[in-house]
C-alpha cells in the first residue's frame, strides 16, 4: 500500500477504512482507536500508524491490512501481527505549528 502525502486513515480490524479530514489531537486518536496506551510505527518517510500497544492483551481483533503493513518494514521472519484499529497520518501532525512545512 503506497501512502500518498497526506494520508490521514482509520484501518479498522474489520477491514473498513475511515478518511480522516484533518489533524487530530493525541487524545483523539486514542479515542478514535480505544487505546490508552499507544506506540507508533514509522511506515515510510512521512506517515506514522498509530496502534493500541495494548491490543493483543485485550484480546482485539487482528487488523489484517495493519499487520501486512508493519510487517512490510520488518526483518524477514517477523511474525508479530497488529490488533486493533489503527490510525495512519503523518508524523508532522505532531510538529509545532511552525515547523509543519518546513518538515514535508
Amino acid at each position: 500500500m503506497k501512502l500518498d502525502y497526506p494520508t490521514r486513515l482509520v484501518l479498522r480490524a474489520d477491514g473498513t477504512k475511515e478518511a480522516l479530514l484533518r489533524a487530530h489531537t493525541l487524545a483523539e486518536i486514542e479515542a478514535l482507536i480505544d487505546a490508552s496506551i499507544f506506540d507508533t510505527i514509522l511506515l515510510d518517510a512521512a506517515h506514522v500508524m498509530v496502534v493500541d500497544d495494548l491490543g493483543h492483551p485485550k484480546g482485539k481483533p487482528v487488523n489484517k491490512l495493519a499487520t501486512e503493513l508493519y510487517l512490510m518494514r520488518c526483518l524477514a521472519g517477523t511474525t508479530h501481527e497488529i490488533r486493533g484499529d489503527v490510525v495512519i497520518l503523518p508524523d508532522s501532525d505532531f510538529a509545532p505549528p511552525a515547523l509543519r512545512g518546513a518538515m514535508l
